[in-house]
């Protein structure tokens, strides 16, 4: 038994080495050849249907994508057609011997261009993402949404490591951002699980705030409960103040009370501020309802005169009858 166990660790000590060989590989399939080149590897289970849209009678219709298109754009909101392969189609524009873009759409998304599209077999998905990791290392942030995009949009497990190394404190703020947004918008759980924690445990209140807003955005994971959690206990006030901002944006029912509570127990005077804006964006108008419960309740001045404000705003038929009320 003791020498299977010294033979299965060896085998897990060549694992990264080769990957690493793998996607050295894939790097010199890439430069021997010219024009756009296409390999497909599994889709991650939370992605969406990755693709270009265009507005049809105010939706948004899918659409093929032009690869050699200035203007790019991709939705990866909307689901995988029902019945489809889960499949990533990674392209990579080669001139010169030198990857100068890169695109990843899914692999049922029509994507076109002037020249022919090369394709690549049997490409590991784990040296996909080391070599796509490896690029965004390498451009010094200048494309880093498109890269790290491209990595979370891989099933591999290999795509939350790359994503957490990309997250981590010491790397530029804006790969951080990049790297919090697609894992939680992509990695289920385990991605809003850590974006979590950086919420609550990371120095930068920028990047805490950036993570609040990611968390907004993952209601199939508690995100109400998290982003609420935030607002009551960062240290900051700035990124509480955020935090009841994207409270009111994700349409939850239990949103204005807990504003209001955040108002009432706050001492920190812009969060207060913040907290009378946040009641503006609730849904289906109840902002202005609420901004005049605040103008008839035992609340500071300051709070009533940010509410009066935000009412002479809204231009409502509430608001304007209220504010008669009170000139009259």
């Amino acid at each position: 038994m003791r020498l299977i166990s010294r033979l299965v660790c060896c085998v897990f000590l060549l694992l990264p080495v080769a990957a690493a060989t793998a996607a050295d590989d894939l790097a010199q399939r890439l430069a021997a050849s010219d024009g756009w080149v296409k390999w497909q590897v599994p889709l991650a289970d939370e992605a969406g249907d990755s693709c270009c849209y265009e507005g049809r009678g105010g939706a948004a219709g899918r659409r093929g994508c032009d690869l050699d298109g200035r203007r790019w754009s991709i939705n990866d909101a909307a689901p995988t057609e029902v019945g489809t392969a889960r499949e990533l189609a990674v392209y990579a524009h080669v001139k010169a011997g030198q990857v100068d873009a890169v695109r990843a759409l899914s692999a049922t998304c029509p994507a076109s261009s002037t020249g022919a599209i090369t394709r690549l077999d049997g490409v590991d998905p784990a040296a996909s993402v080391n070599w796509l990791a490896a690029r965004v290392r390498r451009d010094d942030g200048r494309k880093d949404d498109e890269g790290i995009a491209a990595i979370a949009f891989h099933a591999a497990p290999a795509a939350m490591t790359a994503l957490r190394a990309f997250a981590e404190a010491g790397q530029p703020r804006a790969r951080r951002e990049a790297a919090l947004f697609w894992m939680g918008q992509t990695r289920g759980a385990e991605g809003v699980t850590a974006v979590d924690r950086v919420a609550h445990e990371d120095a930068d209140a920028k990047i805490r705030s950036h993570s609040v807003f990611v968390l907004s955005q993952a209601r199939k994971y508690d995100g109400y409960a998290r982003v609420l959690a935030i607002a009551g206990s960062d240290r900051s006030g700035e990124v509480r103040g955020q935090a009841l901002f994207w409270l009111a944006q994700m349409e939850d029912d239990r949103a204005a009370a807990d504003i209001i509570a955040a108002l009432r127990r706050e001492t920190d005077t812009e969060v207060r501020e913040q907290a009378v804006f946040a009641l503006t964006q609730l849904p289906d108008g109840q902002g202005d309802q609420r901004l005049i419960e605040l103008m008839r309740g035992d609340y500071p001045r300051e709070v009533k005169q940010k509410a009066l404000f935000w009412l002479g705003q809204s231009g409502s038929d509430t608001a304007l009858a209220f504010l008669d009320s009170v000139l009259h």
